[in-house]
């Protein structure tokens, strides 16, 4: 699966992410399946906080950057 569109709070941090089945997820599950490979074009990472966070794979092209996709 891959993520589409994304949803960011007040601070510009993603919340949400929207895939290409048609599944809303909150970022903590995203991560989750991101862990078992079943989130394409994404790689788990640390944020400044020690916490895991999804980011573009470092192949993906800017378009498909998770900041620059479209929102819903």
């Amino acid at each position: 699966m891959k993520i589409t569109k994304i949803r960011k709070n007040a601070d510009g941090d993603i919340t949400n992410v929207l895939t290409d089945e048609g599944i809303e997820m909150d970022v903590s599950k995203a991560v989750a399946l991101a862990k078992l490979g079943q989130v394409d074009s994404v790689i788990v990472r640390k944020n400044k906080n020690g916490n895991d966070v999804i980011v573009s794979s470092s192949n993906s092209s800017l378009e498909n950057n998770l900041d620059n996709l479209p929102t819903f």
